[in-house]
């Protein structure tokens, strides 16, 4: 007779990552403080935007993989291969603009509020992308906007069942910064089973006042985007067509899944390497 699954099992906060760019390169954070709409703070407020206001994404331009911004207590600090390092300053806001967002259940843009950041940073991503931009810190509605997926979440043993499909294949391993996670989980005890994360209910760590509770959400869908290196901003197949093929052995559907969206619930701040729980389904 098979063993009932678990309903709770000991988990430990394995890798922490912030994107302050949406679409560019994340920056890896010991701790990361979660605010008022369930996300983690500085993450993906910025975007870049081109001449008609739309966002521009990595998936049009897999240069973007490449910019790595660094966080820093007044703004962000803009790296990239063969550019000179850019400063950009809170204060260098020139005036507000319109960002056009896609929204994929009503098939239209969604327009709000952005704030321009300096035309040096329009330049710096102009020249680097070869085409007019603009480098714009989103207003609070747009944050708050109701298609956001605010946190996602991956397990190492997913990641780990998917490089060893992958190597079966003859194909590289990849990392998991491909699939830009916000969270990366794994057990203390090793017992979390490949893609145990679309099973999760919640997942908390307790602190002395209270516990900070993520709420687990819907699959996320994978594109384009993870077939993209991280070192060159090369595209081929992999591992997409690997991920498209297990999420029809699992699932019994056509959606190419991998990892899960979350948002937390009551504040608090996240650290690396901090033991916790997962609840299940």
């Amino acid at each position: 007779m098979n063993a009932s699954p678990p309903t709770e099992l000991a988990v430990r906060l394995a890798g922490l990552w912030i994107y302050p760019i949406k679409s560019c390169a994340g920056v890896a954070v010991e701790k990361a403080e979660l605010n008022e709409r369930g996300g983690l703070k500085d993450d993906r407020e910025w975007v870049v935007i081109n001449t008609a206001g739309e966002l521009v994404w990595q998936g049009g331009r897999p240069k973007m993989a490449l910019v790595r911004p660094g966080l820093r207590a007044d703004g962000l600090w803009l790296q990239a291969p063969g550019v000179s390092p850019l400063q950009v300053n809170f204060s260098d806001r020139v005036k507000p603009c319109e960002v056009r967002i896609w929204n994929e259940g009503l098939r239209a843009f969604e327009v709000f509020l952005g704030h321009a950041s300096s035309p040096d940073a329009d330049a710096w991503f102009s020249d680097f992308l070869g085409q007019p931009l603009r480098l714009v810190r989103l207003g609070d509605l747009a944050r708050q906007r109701r298609t956001l997926n605010p946190l996602h979440l991956l397990t190492t043993s997913s990641l780990q069942q998917l490089n060893k499909r992958l190597n079966e294949r003859g194909q590289a391993s990849v990392p998991v910064e491909r699939f830009r996670p916000n969270l990366l989980i794994d057990s203390p005890e090793g017992e979390l089973k490949p893609f145990a994360e679309e099973n999760f209910a919640s997942v908390g760590w307790p602190h002395a006042a209270c516990a900070t509770i993520l709420r687990m959400e819907d699959p996320c869908v994978r594109c384009i985007m993870t077939n993209i290196d991280l070192n060159d901003a090369g595209v081929g197949k992999e591992p997409l067509a690997t991920i498209a093929g297990m999420s029809c052995e699992r699932r019994g559907v056509s959606s190419v899944c991998f990892g899960v969206y979350g948002r937390g619930t009551n504040g608090g701040t996240l650290t690396r390497g901090e033991q916790g729980w997962a609840k299940f389904v």
